[in-house]
């Protein structure tokens, strides 16, 4: 089925991602599956701290033996269990994260980084301000696709990790606005 074929893909994903990951860093994540993925594949070694409003996320950080799990309090979204408002844009704001990796719902190379939730949108908004290095992470049927709320512009973009080959196609749009693929 497709469900077990995305799991996959979100396996291979997480992998990627984790080649960036260096000890001592200040990672932010948003949440969603790709992210839980991302967590469960962390190196048992690896001394880091994640900083997440994602109950599900911060759930499967804390189950690591090195990890020190930071999660920004506030109202929960039912919709996407993350915690959104203004407290959580304010914490995430006085932050200086390495990383963020961020779970994205719709990405196009003219109209950049999209969404369908408002109050997610904020988040992603502050937690893209707040890092030094932007990673998105998704599955490539997200790619050249747009919801109706803007996130942010491509530049904002520094690395975009699918489970695809980088030299597909697909992505010369992207490279040539500047986003490394993984």
């Amino acid at each position: 089925t497709n469900g077990v074929y995305s799991h996959d893909n979100k396996k291979m994903i997480a992998q990627k991602a984790v080649t960036l990951i260096r000890d001592g860093m200040f990672i932010l994540t948003t949440g969603g599956t790709t992210i839980l993925e991302l967590a469960k594949a962390l190196p048992q070694h690896l001394r880091a701290t994640f900083i997440t409003g994602s109950l599900p996320a911060a759930m499967e950080y804390i189950q690591h033996p090195n990890i020190e799990v930071i999660f920004i309090g506030d109202r929960i979204s039912k919709n996407s269990k993350i915690t959104v408002g203004g407290d959580a844009i304010t914490k995430i704001k006085q932050i200086n994260a390495d990383i963020c990796f961020l779970g994205i719902n719709a990405i196009d190379a003219e109209q950049g980084l999209s969404d369908n939730d408002w109050d997610v949108v904020q988040v992603k908004k502050a937690m893209i301000q707040s890092s030094k290095k932007v990673v998105a992470l998704t599955i490539a049927e997200k790619i050249d696709t747009q919801q109706k709320l803007k996130i942010a512009d491509l530049d904002v973009l520094d690395i975009m990790i699918t489970e695809l080959n980088p030299d597909e196609k697909i992505f010369d749009a992207y490279k040539q606005k500047g986003v490394e693929i993984l």
